[in-house]
């Protein structure tokens, strides 16, 4: 399944900062007739580059379903992000 909400924390060094619930499923709403749109180029651009399009988009949902449950942080000495997908 892929993620629905992410969770961002972006602060300075030291401190956590606060979360910032982001709903990706409104984003995946807005995305899909926009997927679709583009659907006919991105099995043009397949056939160009020799690349079965079902396989690249089946390769694709797995990388996106992937990212449930996935935790990024980035420090520095100045600030830190953290991402949280749900």
């Amino acid at each position: 399944m892929i993620p629905l909400l992410v969770v961002a924390r972006i602060g300075r060094a030291g401190r956590r900062g606060l979360p910032i619930w982001i709903p990706l499923f409104l984003i995946w709403l807005l995305l899909a007739p926009l997927a679709l749109l583009l659907l006919p180029l991105f099995v043009i651009g397949c056939r160009v580059l020799r690349v079965r399009p079902f396989l690249a988009l089946s390769v694709g949902w797995q990388l996106l379903c992937g990212l449930r449950r996935t935790h990024i942080e980035v420090a520095t000495p100045a600030a830190s992000v953290a991402l949280r997908f749900l």
